[in-house]
Formats: C-alpha cells, structure tokens, sequence
C-alpha cells in the first residue's frame, strides 16, 4: 500500500518552559551570499543541540466522538518503526488525546500493527514488551506510563502541548518544520524511514509547497539545497531539475517511472515530493543517473477537510482551488478526495495562461487485508507569448522583467491521467505491492529560438509542432517476504516493472522556419506569424517512435541487530526504442544486470550512517527536434555511483543528513554549432561531492531548510583532446540555500518567512568559453494563521525574486522575474 497520510501527525509544538530566552528573528547578514547561508545553517545546529527536547508531549487528533469509545474497532495499518511515530500515528488515525514524555519512549521500537482492534487493544499491541502501560482518564483520554506507575488523576498531568488537530493529518507540516520521518516508498524499497534510507533524499511536502505559493516546482526546486533552479517544460510544466550536476527530467509518480515527454503533472494533486539525489536507474530504470523526483499524490483524508484557496500567482494570474476530502462511512474504511483549479490571466511579464486541472481520488480498505485507490487528474494547459530561447554569442545581461514573444508563440495541452494501486497483506510474512498508471495527453507547441549576432541582434528561428498525441503506460508489481535465517532478519522482494511511451505525429510533424532579418530585443514580440506552409497540421496521426524500460528486480533488506543493516539487490534492466515515420524505421534493444548494495550502522539510536555503490543503465535517448541530427538513436549508456553519507535526528522534528558521492558517467553534449547544433556523446564525465541538508524546527519558532553542495566535476578520456578537464554544461559546482521560517512569538499566527539562494557560476557549451554567471535570489513573505466565525484562515503573501535580479536558468532560458503572489485559504 502507498505510504498511508492518514496515519501521519500534525503537531503544534508549544515551550515546554515559561520564561525561557526566544531565539532572535532571522537576519540577512552582511557576508557573502555562500558565507550567509553557511553561517545560518551553522548557527541553527549549534541552536538545535543545545535545546533539550519537549518534556511531555500531548497529542490531540479531532475525530468524531463515536471513534474515540473504547469498544469501538477500526482498522489500522502502521508500520514497524520508532514508538513514537506509531504512538502518533494510531492517536492520528482514532482520534483521541494520547500523552506521554519523550523520555519514555526514546529508542523504543514496536513491531507495528495492521487489522481490526480497539484503542485499548492497539495501544496495548504497539506498547508490547516496552515496559510500558496506557491509562485511560475519565476525560477520555489517555496517559503512557511505566508498569509500576500509579494511575494519575486528571487533575495531576501537566500537559505542556504538543498536538495533532489537522484535517489532513498528514506529516510534513508547517507545525512540524516540514520534517517527514517516513517516505512512501523507493523502487521495489517500500516505505521506510527517512533515516534509514541509505540515499541522499530531501522530501518537500504540500504544505510547504501550498505556503509559498508555487504554482508549478520551479519554485520548490529553486529553494531546494539539492537542485538547481530548473527550466520548467511550458506545456508540460514538468521541471528539468539538475542534481549533482545532471539534468533529471523524466518524473516519477506514485512510484512508477514516466517519460518526460507528456507527462503533465499539477501541484494541485501532490502530496509531497520525494527528491533522491544521485543514481536511481537500479530503482526505476534507466535515464535517471543524478537523482530522481517522485511525485507522491493525495489520498483521501481522515477526518471531513473543506477548503477553498483563492490567490495569484502573480501578475494577473488568480486562481481558484477546491481541495475536499474525507470517508464515506463512520468506521473510516473507504475515503474520497476531490481538487479542483481553475486558473487564468497574464504572468508578470504579460504571458497570457489559462489551466483547469481537476483531480479525484477513491481509496479504502475492501478487506482487513486487502488496500486498493484510484486516482484520476484531467489537466487542460494554455499559454501564449512563451519567452523565447537564446542561443548567445556573448553571455550579456537581459532583463527577465519583459517579454520577448509575440502572443503565437504558444502551446496548448489536454491531458487524462489514471492510476491505481494494490496493496494485500495476507499474513504477516507477505506483502503483495501492485500499481499501475495511464497517460494519455494531446499537445501542441509553437516556439521562437532566437540567434544572437555580432551586433547585438538576433535572428529568430521558429518550430512549430502540429497536435501530436503521447500515450504513457507504467505500473509494478512487488512480492514482500519477511523470514529469519538464524538472528538474522530479512524482507527479501522480488518484483516487476515497466513502463512504455508512445509519440504519435500528424502528417510530416514539426516545420521549421529560419528567419533571415535580424531584430532587436525590443522588436521581438512584435514580429508576424509565418506562414507554415498549406499541408501543416494535415494528414492522419501515425506512431513516430516507442520507448520502453523494463525491470526484473530481486531485493535483500537485511537487519543483523539494532544496529547493523544492509540492503543488496539486482536489477536485470531492458532499454529499447523503435523508431517509425519521420524518424525513419529501426529498432533498438539492451539489456543488462545492474547491481546495488548498502551497509547501514547505527552508532546511535538517532544516528544512522551507510555506504552505498549502485550501476544504472542509462537508457538511450532519440535526438530532440532542436538538433541537426534530430531523430537519431544515441545508444545505451552505464553510469556508476559510489556514496558514504550520515543522517542525525537532533530532535523529532530536525534532521541532519550528508553525503560524499562519486559519479561516473559518459559525456552528452551539444556540440553549439552554428546556425543549428548537434547532439553528441563522448567522454567520461567524473563528478566527485558532498551534500549537506538541514530541514526542521531547529527551535519551537524557527524552521529551516537550508543546505548546499560542492562538487569537483569534469571531463575525462575523450576521444577529442580539447575536451579533457572540461566541465560538463549547465553543471554548478557550488550551491548554497536556506529557506527560514519565524513564528513572531508576539503576534500569535503570523510567521516571517524569506530565503537566500545561491547558485555558483557554469559553462554554456562544452569549450567552456561561455560561462553563466553566478547568481543570487532573495525571498521574502508572510503567512498568518487565524480564526474567522470558528472557521481556520490562512493569508499568504511571498514576493520572489526581491532583488529583480536578472539572471540565466540555463544556457537557454531566461530567469523568473521579481513576482508577488498571494492567496487566502479558507475551511468551509
């Protein structure tokens, strides 16, 4: 079963001592940028380690008053793990009011629960053989306590409070420093501890995503210590991230591994997202060499959620968002989760938009055993006078605040999204884990490429792609089994999956036109549509090409004692291509076993530490429509990744994680011919780092994300000399961010928010001789939470880019201009 929000916890963490110091609001310091953001996260540790963790803690989950009887059952299904994060979630999911100091369960550990039980009985299920007992209270609630304590009276518990009263209950939240102890699920891995992971992962959930207003993960990967700020597809608005130096675009959903292309994917529809920095392909296949992005969709909610957005993006672009939730029956077993979006108006640079995007969800439990969903997304996408491309002659300054298109330079999507999944525990012992997912998305694209020249001019060349049809198919198939050899403790996996991608064309495809006068900046968006010939857009659909990733995967999750662990696997991996049409006729076919293995220890109940080598197989690529050798068939490459990180709990609610990496990969290239360039392969890509991340409370009012990576990159045994100690294109070797969040401990509900970004200098073409310059971006915003006719309000205000700093995303595209957004949510 995909990982269960309803089981996770939202906290609000109160002092647990009066009188004591508050932590100063956030400052921006007179330092260099990198200097800045290094100190912050520095000072945040220091911060974190000295404050002592809360002395009791409180948890209060609303549910309707029939589920917290003591004789009631409900169903239950809460993986083995910390008691803490059990305790919380069954408190989540029943809907009462549990406490219990932090003392008493550190380091505790419970076997996990799944079936029919009552409070009593599932408390008293999780608590096992841990010296510990519930009491329940004449209020209704309950208290954890030793064995040999004496029954309290109500009336002599101090309760400093830490509690769960969201209706999405879910992790991730505002209150809990947008730390997630668990992720869903990675590969044929499924879902585990965050700490116990041994990858590079950072995890972004909706609430953050929601607090700073981000209309598409542009913004999110932007503020993310472990990518760079990506060129977001216009008719997709799926993101080209760049992590540890490569560009990752093909997501993955719910698990499933996509094509890039037509994969639509909304905000409105995610539950979090799971970024994994570093070679993924042993998990989901090829083409994924420096990380991968798992889009983690809604399930339907625990309690009644009613809740209506209403914002802008900024420029004129407001929007409306319905977000609905919650069980059809009172024992909680089958939930419903609807989104709607409607959006339109221009961007702050003029480019008009209009989206709907509607989502549904149906989920539960047919059986005790048996957890099945289905999830649907429709998605229509306009947009016009998309910002051109720049093929520069010399990397000069342009202002990112104007538009540069004429209104026909414009796409249009319509995209339906289906998925399921499967989740069977027949006994303890077995696990049957299924998913599969359909996209079928009509799109078209018309876009300017603009060829600077000598003088400063550019001479634009135009593309412009007829209605073409994309058909994604993807779903696994995973078998658990749980055995012991010995003392030693296995969940041995075996499983399948795959995934296929259809283009199909109308008539001769894409035209493209070369103009041959030359246009100032300020001339551009002005120029005529051409004339794209009689027979454009003519003629029936046929299949252009098919692409196929297969995988037949056998894992090892090995536990030796408490604190050592491994986990070894093989994955026999099949890339395959078959070209048809304009792109001529041939096939393409490769296989290969790729292994990976970890070894975790754990010093430290908090502390985990790994080493990790993993092979991927890369998958072949077919040669974008922007090259002279478009349509050709690049082969199949193996990449190899060796990694050695730490993670450190400082508190529930802060996590330290870092990594040393080693990757190495074949070199792909454009070679910038002039007027249009080739796509290449050659040469050995090395990139040595580490990565340092900090997400969490580092106190009750401060929040942080903040992070950074230094790598040493290059280019090496290529067959052309001039390429050797070359660095790869559009790679940043140095990256610094924190994002902070202060709750003003005077104005109840109101938090300050804001966020330093740098990105280090890289080279535009593979001779290095055009550099992109480093750059800095400034954030700032405001979030206040209050009550209105009994009724939670969220107002929400972040200006981004403050500064106006104009600045390149990649060799190819222009920055995000200074934009204020802003939105007002309300329950109802």
């Amino acid at each position: 079963m995909p990982f269960d929000r309803r089981h996770a916890a939202r906290r609000f963490i109160q002092p647990c001592c009066q009188g004591q110091q508050q932590s100063r609001p956030f400052l921006f310091l007179p330092m260099r940028p990198l200097a800045q953001i290094v100190a912050v996260i520095a000072g945040g540790f220091i911060l974190s380690v000295g404050l002592p963790d809360p002395a009791i803690a409180q948890i209060v989950a609303q549910a309707p008053a029939d589920s917290q009887t003591s004789t009631a059952r409900q169903y239950y299904n809460i993986p083995a793990g910390p008691l803490a994060s059990a305790l919380r979630s069954l408190a989540s999911s029943a809907g009462l009011l549990l406490t219990f100091t932090e003392g008493q369960i550190s380091g505790k550990t419970t076997g996990g629960l799944r079936g029919q039980y009552t409070v009593q009985e599932a408390l008293a299920h999780l608590l096992g053989n841990s010296g510990l007992q519930v009491t329940r209270l004449a209020n209704g609630s309950y208290v954890v306590q030793k064995m040999s304590t004496i029954e309290p009276s109500p009336a002599n518990v101090t309760l400093p409070l830490m509690t769960v009263s969201a209706p999405t209950l879910k992790q991730g939240t505002a209150e809990e420093g947008y730390q997630v102890s668990n992720i869903s699920g990675i590969g044929l891995w499924g879902e585990r501890s965050l700490r116990d992971t041994p990858y590079s992962m950072s995890v972004v959930p909706a609430d953050l995503i929601e607090n700073v207003n981000a209309q598409n993960m542009g913004q999110i990967f932007k503020m993310n210590p472990l990518t760079q700020e990506p060129f977001i597809q216009n008719f997709t608005g799926v993101p080209f991230a760049t992590i540890r130096g490569f560009q990752t675009s093909s997501p993955v959903y719910d698990g499933i591994h996509l094509y890039a292309n037509g994969s639509a994917v909304s905000v409105i529809e995610i539950d979090r997202v799971e970024i994994l920095s570093g070679t993924s392909g042993f998990l989901y296949g090829g083409n994924r060499v420096g990380g991968a992005v798992n889009y983690v969709t809604k399930n339907s909610t625990n309690v009644p959620l009613r809740r209506l957005t209403f914002g802008n993006y900024g420029g004129t672009q407001f929007y409306g968002h319905a977000d609905i939730g919650g069980k059809f029956d009172d024992r909680g077993r089958f939930g419903y989760r609807a989104n709607l979006l409607y959006q339109g108006g221009d961007t702050a640079i003029g480019e008009p938009i209009n989206q709907k995007v509607a989502n549904i969800v149906l989920d539960g439990h047919l059986t005790d055993t048996l957890y099945a969903d289905v999830k649907y997304t429709y998605n229509d996408y306009s947009k016009e006078a998309t910002q051109p491309l720049f093929y520069m002659r010399e990397r000069i300054s342009i202002d990112t605040s104007k538009r540069y298109s004429p209104k026909w330079a414009s796409n249009d999507l319509e995209s339906h999204k289906a998925y399921t999944s499967l989740r069977w525990d027949p006994t303890k012992y077995f696990t049957l884990r299924s998913a599969f997912f359909y996209q079928d998305t009509r799109m078209r694209v018309n876009q300017i490429s603009l060829d600077e020249q000598a003088n400063k001019t550019f001479i634009p060349r135009m593309t412009n792609s007829p209605w073409e049809k994309h058909e994604n198919y993807g779903g696994y198939i995973y078998l658990d089994s749980r055995f012991s050899t010995f003392a030693v403790d296995h969940k041995l996996t075996l499983g399948y999956s795959s995934t296929f991608h259809e283009m199909l064309l109308r008539g001769n495809g894409t035209v493209y036109l070369s103009g041959n006068t030359n246009f100032l900046l300020s001339e551009l968006k002005n120029i005529a549509e051409p004339d794209w010939g009689a027979s454009f857009g003519s003629g029936s659909m046929a299949t252009a090409y098919t692409t196929r990733n297969d995988n037949i995967l056998i894992g090892d999750d090995i536990s030796f004692n408490d604190q050592w662990s491994a986990m070894v696997g093989l994955n026999y991996a099949t890339t395959a291509y078959k070209l048809d049409g304009i792109y001529g006729d041939s096939n393409y076919e490769k296989s290969k076993l790729t292994p990976t293995a970890s070894l975790l220890y754990k010093p430290i109940e908090k502390v985990t530490t790994y080493v990790s080598y993993m092979e991927a197989l890369e998958a072949s690529i077919i040669v974008g429509n922007t090259y002279a050798n478009r349509g050709e068939v690049l082969s199949p490459l193996l990449s190899k990744q060796y990694e050695v990180g730490l993670k450190y709990d400082i508190n529930p609610n802060l996590l330290l994680s870092t990594a040393l990496f080693r990757i190495e990969k074949t070199n792909r290239y454009s070679d910038l011919a002039t007027p249009i360039p080739r796509y290449v392969q050659d040469g050995l890509q090395v990139h040595n780092g580490v990565e340092l991340v900090l997400t969490g409370k580092v106190t009750d009012n401060l929040t942080i994300m903040g992070g950074g990576t230094l790598m040493d990159i290059g280019v090496e045994k290529s067959n052309d000399p001039a390429l050797e100690g070359k660095k790869p294109t559009n790679a940043a070797s140095r990256m610094g961010k924190i994002y902070a969040e202060y709750a003003l401990p005077w104005i109840p509900g109101l938090n300050l928010t804001g966020g330093i970004y740098y990105t280090g200098e890289r080279y535009a073409n593979v001779a290095n001789t055009d550099k992109i310059p480093s750059y800095t971006l400034y954030d700032i915003g405001a979030r206040y939470t209050t009550r209105v006719l009994d009724k939670a309000l969220i107002v929400r205000l972040n200006v981004i880019n403050l500064t106006g700093k104009n600045y390149w995303q990649d060799q190819y595209n222009l920055g995000v201009p200074r934009t204020i957004a802003f939105s007002v949510s309300t329950m109802f």
